[in-house]
């Protein structure tokens, strides 16, 4: 059943967006926008600042969750996003791999928490509140266990420069990046990346 509905939600997905390397949000226009930045543009030593929202369980989360290990691996995705969806498997088996002292989290951008309703994540994402149990579902189904944070508005502030997904931040445990962000699905690429911090602690 799991395989079933993971193949099912990677087609119609693929279908529906034209899978790519990742996928921006419905009526981003990102060019043309001085004031923005993107992402890939971070450098090593960047923070994302702070943050308070919930997760999945309902659980009060903050950027000190970082502070719990040297090394996270932070994916942002979306349930909208087909290329997100077919790489959580994966990422759900080296969240079980990785060594004590890292972890994955997940940014699930278009499920905003409670005082999101209305605001800056579904304006940027077009988030809806009813996403929270298809999210649930998508965890359950893909064998996710590790913490997925809801877009609260001091979330998508952090996550402002993000327009496609997924995206993944790879953070020491002050939040601040080990490297460039890594834009589109790419598990090895995460999990390279935090060998070669861990290699140099």
């Amino acid at each position: 059943m799991k395989k079933y509905f993971i193949l099912i939600m990677t087609i119609l997905m693929c279908i529906v967006l034209a899978a790519c390397a990742g996928d921006a949000p419905a009526g981003e226009d990102t060019e043309g926008d001085d004031d923005s930045y993107a992402v890939e543009d971070m450098e090593e030593g960047t923070g994302l600042g702070s943050f308070t929202s919930v997760d999945l369980d309902g659980n009060e989360v903050t950027e000190a969750v970082f502070s719990d290990k040297d090394v996270t691996i932070l994916n942002v995705w979306a349930t909208f996003c087909g290329p997100c969806l077919a790489e959580m498997p994966d990422l759900a088996v080296l969240s079980e791999e990785l060594p004590d002292n890292a972890q994955v989290i997940g940014v699930v951008i278009d499920t905003p928490a409670a005082d999101s309703e209305g605001g800056a994540a579904v304006d940027l994402w077009g988030g809806d509140a009813e996403n929270l149990d298809l999210a649930r579902e998508i965890c359950s189904e893909t064998g996710v266990k590790y913490t997925n944070i809801l877009a609260s508005e001091s979330v998508a502030k952090a996550f402002e420069g993000v327009v496609a997904v997924p995206t993944t931040f790879i953070l020491d445990k002050s939040g601040n990046l080990v490297c460039k962000p890594i834009v589109g699905a790419d598990v090895e690429g995460y999990k390279k990346a935090v060998e070669d911090y861990l290699a140099g602690l």
